[in-house]
């Protein structure tokens, strides 16, 4: 067993360092994402290789109802934990598509989906949630499967209300804020689909490794001469004291930072809701200027250091052709990488 236990001297980092970062520090660590492949999945599971489900953002309603249609819901069933909750096969496939067989200089160290690296970057600052993700090494890159936590399985086996309640939200305020093209109105009558989306590819450099990076896209911005702004649409619920301001500043832009700072999303438009959901206003965030906001509760720099760290060590140890299961241990501060059982996740190789 393969157990890295400099996660506790993180802890020493995040209380030391300094919590204001400046954008040049973190340029210096990170490069800036630029796109080299993306792809349209349907419910269908049809995967194209274009951005026919890319929506277009459209300024939602205040006053809107985020609960419409709520009775019809069936969220996605997420419980079986043999189902990959996010395949790889489509991400390598329009990789195959747009790129062709990269030259070894091209080729990246890490392949994975975002989420696996929003675990990572917001470890240092997590001392409740576990997570784990499963590794395979395969001719000098290291692939990154998204996995549950048994607990992960469990809450999606049996959501409480307010679980079920919040996820519709989120969907429907994105069915709000979209449309299909530029030139239509759009249908705010859509129904919530959890399986049709629109996913970019970015490429980028963390330290001295190549990353490449699947995240899915909510919606762009036409800024016009054939320049598109990738959007996140956020829902929180409205900030009435000074516990709530707390809350969205440490837990929730954290989230909302890691999330769009990764792939280059520029644009956060978030709805404040009421208690009985309803959308009571409308705020953007410029993603660079979020630090910013809550440099009294966490650093980028620290972040991005300990993400840089864990994949140092992740590529240094993982063995070539096996699969390992990688996981953070909270109680204990403790991220454990361990060689599992369980076969391949990538496909045959032809």
């Amino acid at each position: 067993m393969m157990m890295w236990t400099l996660l506790a001297v993180v802890w020493l980092l995040v209380a030391n360092n300094k919590m204001k970062a400046t954008e040049k520090e973190v340029a210096g660590i990170r490069s800036n994402p630029h796109e080299i492949a993306y792809f349209s999945k349907y419910a269908d599971e049809d995967v194209r290789f274009d951005r026919s489900n890319l929506l277009v953002y459209k300024q939602a309603d205040v006053g809107t109802n985020l609960l419409d249609g709520v009775e019809e819901y069936t969220s996605k069933d997420e419980s079986d934990p043999t189902a990959p909750p996010a395949p790889i096969a489509p991400f390598l496939a329009a990789l195959k598509h747009f790129q062709g067989d990269m030259e070894d200089r091209e080729k990246a160290h890490f392949v994975t989906y975002r989420n696996n690296l929003n675990k990572i970057m917001g470890t240092p600052y997590n001392s409740k949630n576990g997570w784990t993700f499963d590794v395979e090494k395969r001719s000098g890159c290291v692939y990154l499967d998204v996995r549950r936590t048994q607990e992960d399985i469990d809450s999606n086996r049996n959501p409480h209300e307010n679980q079920r309640r919040g996820a519709f939200a989120g969907r429907r305020f994105e069915i709000y804020s979209t449309q299909p093209k530029a030139d239509s109105s759009g249908d705010e009558q859509r129904k919530v689909n959890e399986d049709e989306e629109f996913c970019s590819i970015s490429a980028m450099t963390l330290g001295d490794k190549r990353l490449v990076v699947a995240a899915e896209i909510d919606c762009y911005e036409d800024k016009g001469h054939g320049e598109r702004e990738y959007i996140e649409l956020k829902t929180f619920r409205l900030l009435q004291r000074e516990k709530d301001q707390f809350v969205f500043e440490r837990f929730k832009l954290l989230a909302f930072w890691i999330q769009s700072f990764l792939v280059g999303t520029p644009k956060i438009v978030c709805a404040f809701r009421s208690d009985d959901f309803e959308v009571r206003k409308l705020q953007s965030f410029r993603v660079t200027e979020i630090p910013n906001f809550c440099r009294k509760h966490w650093s980028p720099v620290v972040c991005l250091n300990f993400t840089k760290a864990l994949l140092d060590w992740i590529y240094e140890h993982a063995e070539e052709g096996r699969v390992h299961r990688v996981t953070y241990i909270p109680q204990q501060h403790v991220v454990e990488m361990n060689l599992s059982s369980d076969p391949s996740f990538l496909p045959a190789q032809k």
